[in-house]
This record gives structure tokens, C-alpha cells and sequence, in this order.
């Protein structure tokens, strides 16, 4: 039994030993770059047979990315993770598609709606941009979005893709949670972790993003794994779902974000306004008792609510309402090219912080600043024709479980659309890989079937 065991693992152990071989003979470093040649290399192989692999590659490499920072145990830059795993898996997506490019393809009309924006805004933010860095440093975030997109509507082809990716996103959300666990305990322990969120508001943060940042992936994880507990009929997934939606309810108010709170009660308004019947109600009323018992454990939760009850002394709304502004006088500075992604601070008379982000905390301010009155008439095009495929998607739906799951996905694409209206989460790399491969498998959930939810 045990060499049966073994056997299963002989790959793993030759690869052990022949890295413990190569570092008693060529040392640590080299080594190291030896058997990182050929992991990528099995990676490649592996990959380009297994597209759906690629998906979860890109989305796992955002948690690594938050373990490998320049800087404190908490915070700072990160070696580039993400970026270095996006660039592998453009090339594995091009070879592959050279491969089968005397194939017809269809191209999806939303994909081909993001070509004339993504060209508008490279090509007028290098021409009339300051700092042109930033147009390219916050373009490829834009990019990104687009290419998960297409890579995640392509790859799914069967209802075990749906499975994979929901779990995956679930899972996501379950490790993220742990993530901030870490991080509270590294701040001297959980019980001085809290009190240091207790007292300093905003301290919570993983490497690629501070507290705001993190609430609005649990923003849009939370419906979701709420709506696959309902559709799954698997004992075993449901106690893994009820687990990661504890953690995560958890961690979420741990990051003190009132605009995350209003945007996924918001979300949940939404999301129970269609699903609670007679049918459901038990289980869904299950859900709210079990988060709302989660809420009122949280040490945290009376410093949330607070200070969202005295949002209007609060210092960060008139800042806010401040560079709202200055954002306003750089759009009509240049109505129809915009200053370019990533340069409004340039036009700003209102101080900001050196660690604030330049980017606007309005989705809608934020393109007709940056992009111009162009670029946001073809990024509004993209988020009206999702939202008219998402609901459509949701109209048609003739079976009533799933269709109650997808009524679960449209919630929480909703809520994270809200939260854009008060963070900048969508110019961010990280979220936007997320939300836009979300919002791929949501327009894919036609292909699944009760046998993909058993386990």
C-alpha cells in the first residue's frame, strides 16, 4: 500500500531529488532557475492541452502575488507575479491559437467591442499624457481584463469547465480570507491585530491592496458562493462552501470598507428580491441568519457601522468630493481625449497623499477624465451590452434552480459595478482579472448540468 502511494508520486520525488542534486553541485540560485525552466516548460505543455488551466494560473498568481512583496511583512510593492504569469499566458494563448488559425472563428460581440477601446486609449493617453508610464502601467490592467475575458468565454466548452472555475473563485475568495488572517496575526497577533483596526480604521492590507481593494473580491465571491450552496447537490461541497462563506464574511469586515459593506448589502438586497420563495426560503433565510450571526460576533462590526452612520463628518468623503472635483476640471480641460490613465493627479490642486491612489474612485468620473467623452461612450458600450447579455441570459433561463443561480451571479456583478462608484477596483490588475472572468463564466453557465454539480 504504501509503494502504491509512492508510485503515484514518482514524479514529484525525481524532481526533488534532482533539484537537491543540482543545488550540492551548481549551488542554490542556479538551480533554482534550472528547475523553474523546466516547470514552465512541463507548464507549457500542460497548459496548452488543458486551456481551462491557463484561467486558474492567472487567477492563483494574484495570492501569490500578495505573498512576495518589496517592502514590510504587509505591504509594498510585489516582484511582479501576476505580470510575469499574464505575459506566459498571452504566449501559450497565441501559440495556440496560431496552431488552429486556418479554423473560422466567431468572434464574440463584446469581444470585439473592447478593440476600439483598448486602441483609442493607448494611442491618445501616449499622445497627450504626462507621464506616459502610467498610461502603459494602467492600460495593461484594462487589457488584462479583456484578455481574461476572451481566454475564459474560449476555454469553457464543457459543464466540468463551469465546475472548475466556480470552485476555483470560491476557493479564491476561502484563501484570501486566510490571507487577512495572516496579515492580522503578523500585526502582532489577532487580539492586538483587532485592536490596531480598531483603533487606526484602515490598517488591513496584502501586499497588492489595501483594505478597500480586498472588500470589493469579496463583494462579488460572497453572491456567488451563496447561489452555488443553493445549486450544488453535494454534502460534501456545501460544508466546503458553508466554511469559505464563514471565513470570508468574517475577513470582509475585517477590512473595515463602508463602501464594500453598502455594495454587498446591495448585492444581497438584489440577489434575495428574486430568489426567496417558498421553495427557497429555508435555505436562503439559512444564509442571511448564518451572516448576519457573523456580523454581530465581529468585534469590528459597531466600528463599520459607525462610521458609516457619521459617513458625512468623515474626512475621507470630503476628500473624496475634493479630487471628485479636480477630476471634473481635467475632463472639460480635455473633453475628448481625456489626460490619459493614470495622470489625473497631475491635474489635481486638491493635496493628496503620496500612498493615494491617482486613479479617480468613480468608474463614471474616472472615464470621462482619463478617456475622454470617446473612450466613455466605448467603455459604457462594453458595461451596457455585459449587463444586456447578463440579463437576457437570466430571462431565457428555463430551469428554475439554475436559473436562481444565475439571478446569484447577475447580484453580485451588480454589487461590484456599485462598489466601482465609490474605489477605483476596476483599474486595478488584480480585479479586474477577476470580475471579467466572472463575468465570462456567467455568460457559459448555459453549459452546465445537475451531473457537473455532483460530486
Amino acid at each position: 500500500m504504501f509503494l502504491k502511494e509512492l508510485y503515484k508520486i514518482r514524479f514529484l520525488i525525481l524532481v526533488e531529488i534532482a533539484l537537491l542534486i543540482s543545488i550540492i553541485f551548481i549551488g542554490y540560485y542556479p538551480a533554482l532557475i534550472i528547475v523553474s525552466g523546466f516547470f514552465l516548460i512541463v507548464f507549457f505543455i500542460y497548459s496548452y492541452c488543458n486551456i481551462i488551466t491557463l484561467v486558474q494560473t492567472l487567477l492563483f498568481a494574484i495570492l501569490i502575488d500578495s505573498l512576495v512583496v518589496i517592502g514590510t511583512t504587509t505591504s509594498g510593492p510585489s516582484v511582479l507575479v501576476v505580470e510575469f504569469f499574464l505575459f506566459i499566458v498571452i504566449v501559450i494563448t497565441i501559440f495556440r491559437y496560431l496552431s488552429k488559425i486556418n479554423h473560422a472563428t466567431r468572434f464574440y460581440n463584446l469581444v470585439l467591442l473592447w478593440i476600439p477601446f483598448l486602441v483609442w486609449s493607448l494611442i491618445i493617453g501616449l499622445i497627450i499624457a504626462v507621464d506616459k508610464f502610467r498610461v502603459i502601467s494602467y492600460w495593461k490592467n484594462y487589457f488584462a481584463g479583456f484578455f481574461i475575458f476572451s481566454l475564459t468565454y474560449y476555454s469553457i466548452k464543457e459543464s466540468k469547465n463551469v465546475r472548475t472555475l466556480i470552485l476555483t473563485i470560491i476557493t479564491w475568495g476561502f484563501l484570501l480570507s486566510i490571507l487577512e488572517f495572516k496579515v492580522l496575526f503578523e500585526l502582532g497577533g489577532f487580539a492586538k491585530g483587532i485592536v490596531g483596526l480598531f483603533l487606526k480604521k484602515n490598517l488591513l492590507s496584502v501586499g497588492w491592496g489595501k483594505s478597500n481593494y480586498i472588500a470589493a473580491f469579496f463583494v462579488v465571491i460572497i453572491p456567488i458562493s451563496i447561489g452555488y450552496l443553493y445549486y450544488s447537490n453535494s454534502r460534501k461541497l456545501k460544508y466546503f462552501i458553508i466554511l469559505s462563506l464563514i471565513s470570508m464574511s468574517f475577513a470582509f469586515i475585517l477590512t473595515l470598507s463602508r463602501g464594500g459593506i453598502i455594495a454587498l448589502v446591495f448585492a444581497l438586497v438584489i440577489l434575495f428580491s428574486r430568489v426567496l420563495s417558498t421553495r427557497t426560503l429555508i435555505p436562503f433565510l439559512s444564509m442571511i441568519i448564518l451572516i448576519t450571526t457573523l456580523l454581530l460576533l465581529n468585534p469590528l462590526t459597531y466600528v463599520l457601522f459607525d462610521s458609516i452612520a457619521t459617513l458625512d463628518t468623515s474626512s475621507s468623503l470630503y476628500s473624496r468630493i475634493n479630487y471628485y472635483e479636480d477630476v471634473w476640471h481635467a475632463f472639460l480641460k480635455y473633453p475628448i481625449t481625456g489626460v490619459g490613465f493614470g495622470n489625473l493627479s497631475y491635474y489635481a490642486t486638491f493635496i493628496l497623499p503620496p500612498d493615494t491612489s491617482p486613479a479617480a474612485h468613480n468608474i463614471i468620473l474616472g472615464a470621462l477624465g482619463e478617456v475622454g467623452i470617446v473612450g466613455f461612450i466605448m467603455y459604457s458600450a462594453i458595461i451596457g451590452f455585459l449587463m444586456r447579455e447578463l440579463y437576457s441570459h437570466y430571462k431565457i433561463e428555463q430551469d428554475n434552480k439554475l436559473k436562481i443561480f444565475k439571478w446569484c451571479f447577475l447580484s453580485a456583478i451588480i454589487g461590484a459595478l456599485v462598489h466601482t462608484l465609490v474605489e477605483p477596483t476596476l483599474d486595478g490588475l488584480q480585479f479586474s482579472i477577476m470580475f471579467w472572468s466572472i463575468s465570462a463564466i456567467y455568460l457559459k453557465l448555459d453549459v452546465i448540468n445537475k451531473q457537473s454539480v455532483e460530486e
